[in-house]
């Protein structure tokens, strides 16, 4: 139960557009279902795509969202389909999905990042399986080579947006600037520009990601310095192909997802995605 209400409420529902106003009540909806989105985090879709909620009129938390960002017109992400527990299946998920869907017609090619729960939904509403990869949970720091890697500085921006654009598929400068902005001291690049680790601070645990490299021992050298810098505990959303980087850490496998996609195939190079930048983001 949350601000009182009865668990079987029926309180008239409103979908509006969400605002600065709302993110506490954000937070404390993605909170009660086990993410670690800060205001932050939810702050990103405001700035630079759009979320859809719905409200029933609790004054602690919302009732559901849905949240699409754009990397232009070629790419979308539709992320935080979140449902408050004791409302679910009443369908405000497949409301607030159609809103989303529809959202981004336009765009050549609509992803998101789909728990085991949400697959088999998501491939009604038309989309196609691309790759896994899964959360871990670092305990402590990962122990790797310092060569191959150093800081990131002012200058290297041009290459690290490059190299990231290449890999992901489009341009998301203002992500990442964001993401290093939080978390400065976890931004790493490869000597010869080849790639980069970034994070950011999370609700409950710092996040490593995302994580762009050529070669294993560019990756491990980089999520090694990221998780070194950060000091303790961090999540790391790991591609399964890449799992092997993790095999000596002590690290708990927490929950996987299918990244899938509707409409034409998501652009990139997949190889070259070690951690993502998390299931909301891409």
């Amino acid at each position: 139960m949350t601000g009182g209400r009865r668990p079987d409420s029926l309180a008239p529902m409103q979908m509006r557009d969400l605002t600065g106003d709302d993110l506490p009540r954000a937070v404390a909806l993605s909170a009660a279902v086990g993410w670690n989105q800060n205001e932050a985090d939810w702050s990103v879709f405001l700035r630079d795509g759009a979320v859809r909620a719905m409200d029933d009129g609790d004054p602690a938390i919302l009732a559901a969202t849905a949240a699409v960002l754009p990397f232009g017109s070629d790419l979308a992400w539709i992320s935080m389909v979140l449902v408050r527990p004791e409302l679910r299946r009443r369908g405000l998920a497949t409301g607030l999905m159609g809103w989303a869907i529809g959202h981004l017609a336009a765009t050549r090619c609509v992803a998101l990042d789909a728990s085991p729960a949400g697959r088999e939904v998501y491939r009604r509403l038309g989309f196609a399986d691309v790759f896994g990869f899964t959360r871990w949970r670092l305990p402590a720091p990962l122990r790797g080579p310092e060569r191959r890697v150093r800081p990131l500085r002012d200058t290297d921006w041009p290459a690290l947006l490059a190299c990231d654009a290449a890999a992901f598929g489009a341009p998301r400068a203002s992500l990442l600037r964001g993401f290093a902005a939080r978390l400065p001291q976890a931004c790493w690049i490869a000597e010869d520009g080849s790639g980069f680790v970034l994070g950011r601070d999370g609700l409950r645990t710092p996040q490593i990601g995302p994580v762009v490299a050529e070669d294993p021992a560019t990756a491990r050298a980089l999520v090694a310095a990221a998780s070194r810098a950060i000091g303790g505990p961090a999540l790391l959303d790991l591609a399964d192909e890449a799992a092997a980087l993790l095999e000596d850490a002590g690290a708990e496998r927490l929950r996987p997802f299918t990244r899938m996609a509707r409409g034409a195939p998501p652009p990139g190079i997949v190889r070259r995605l070690v951690a993502m930048a998390g299931p909301e983001f891409g």
